[in-house]
C-alpha cells in the first residue's frame, strides 16, 4: 500500500494520524490502553516507511 518510501515526516505522521483509531484498538492490553505499546507501533510504522529514504 505505501511502497513510496520517499515520505517526508508530515506525510508519515498524516498516515499515522489516519490509522489512530486502529493503532489505539491494538495498543489495548486487558482492555486498558497501553501507552508504551502505541508508542512502540508508531514508531514501527515510522522505521518502516522511513527504511530506504536517502539520508
Amino acid at each position: 500500500m505505501f511502497n513510496n518510501y520517499d515520505l517526508t515526516d508530515k506525510d508519515i505522521m498524516d498516515i499515522v494520524g489516519k490509522y489512530e483509531g486502529l493503532i489505539n484498538r491494538y495498543s489495548e492490553i486487558n482492555g486498558r490502553s497501553d501507552d508504551d505499546l502505541k508508542q512502540f507501533i508508531v514508531m514501527e510504522i515510522y522505521k518502516k516507511l522511513t527504511k530506504n529514504r536517502e539520508k
